[in-house]
């Protein structure tokens, strides 16, 4: 039991990373020109890449979205009630962790 709780626990983790992986806002397309001196016109072809792959990449974070939360009514399921009140404890430390993070902004991370 504890291991389901683990693995169900990880991998909501997990998810969650995924999803900032998958995420490429415009400010590194300048970290790529920069760091990989790319030429203009590679830089518009990187940007062209990102911008077709955009859309992708909503419909992934969203799915993404939707799993984590799946996960965690999961796993709420095979908690105690004492459990649960920590679990959601444990959610609100993260969701708060997340926001200072996003207010520091990418650079930070």
């Amino acid at each position: 039991m504890k291991h389901a709780i683990k693995t169900l626990v990880l991998t909501a983790l997990l998810v969650g990373r995924a999803a900032v992986a998958e995420t490429v806002e415009p400010e590194h397309l300048a970290h790529f020109k920069q760091k990989l001196q790319l030429s203009p016109e590679q830089t518009e072809q990187v940007k062209k890449i990102l911008d077709e792959a955009e859309p992708q990449r909503k419909a992934l974070r969203e799915q993404m979205k939707a799993l984590r939360i799946q996960v965690k009514e999961k796993i709420k399921t095979v908690l105690n009630k004492e459990q649960q009140e920590k679990f959601s404890a444990m959610e609100a430390d993260r969701e708060e962790r997340k926001a200072r993070r996003s207010a520091r902004g990418w650079a930070d991370k």
